[in-house]
């Protein structure tokens, strides 16, 4: 969990609940469920979304913020409509979301996600969106326990493509990986989690740290090398083990 303290997107989001507590909280949460088939990276996108979110004034309202984001930034420009709807979709919502990201209760956050946007509870966005109020309630200080362990991984492409390469599926390409084997790659980062004792979902940063240098190394700062040898040859063994 140091590892996430790291992340340029755990960065951007401890900014926004800097200047705006729960309420950016909120905004948070729902700019994670329009952060999909984005025109540039994902730490751009909550870069500038950061930035954006801190520099609007006047406007207070989550979803009215949010949906402006989307309507203005390049990062956003395709399927912009569809994107602001899913967010709109939580109109009646935002104070079940705040009451659950306040309490930390992010197994009954993921039931309303999925349950709002009827979709399936597995989903990368619905479990993406999870993981970024999660981020909210640890920049906040309000949670410190990890996140269940029946919440699973977010399947995106850096997933996909340390599941490919790691020979946990098999597939010709990362995107048919992802789209022919999104269930299996749940179902084998579920059991290396359980073999790890460390929920799925935290697993996501950790992949996507070893993917990335820069990040791995700041990490790698927060912990004795003891304690990242020995956790790198639990990992090791987790995967060989399956």
């Amino acid at each position: 969990m140091e590892v996430e303290k790291v992340d340029p997107q755990y960065i951007s989001t401890a900014a926004i609940c800097a200047s705006k507590g729960i309420d950016g909280a909120i905004s948070v949460f729902l700019a994670a469920l329009a952060a999909y088939q984005l025109r540039c990276s994902g730490e751009e996108y909550w870069r500038r979304f950061a930035e954006h979110y801190v520099r609007e004034v006047g406007v207070e309202d989550p979803i009215e913020k949010v949906s402006s984001f989307i309507l203005k930034d390049s990062c956003s420009s395709f399927l912009r409509d569809v994107k602001v709807a899913r967010v709109k979709k939580f109109t009646s919502y935002l104070g079940r979301v705040s009451e659950l990201i306040s309490s930390c209760n992010f197994h009954q956050l993921w039931h309303l996600t999925a349950r709002v946007l009827n979709s399936d509870s597995e989903s990368k966005t619905v479990v993406f969106a999870v993981k970024m109020g999660y981020y909210s309630g640890r920049a906040l200080e309000l949670c410190r326990d990890p996140l269940p362990m029946d919440i699973p991984i977010p399947v995106d492409s850096r997933v996909g493509k340390a599941s490919l390469n790691l020979g946990l599926v098999s597939a010709r390409s990362v995107e048919e990986a992802i789209s022919k084997c999104r269930r299996q790659i749940v179902a084998v980062w579920r059991h290396i989690g359980e073999m790890l004792k460390i929920p799925p979902i935290h697993l996501d940063t950790l992949i996507w740290a070893l993917q990335n240098s820069e990040t791995m190394s700041s990490a790698l700062t927060r912990v004795s090398t003891k304690q990242a040898a020995e956790a790198l040859l639990r990992f090791q063994r987790a995967i060989l083990s399956r």
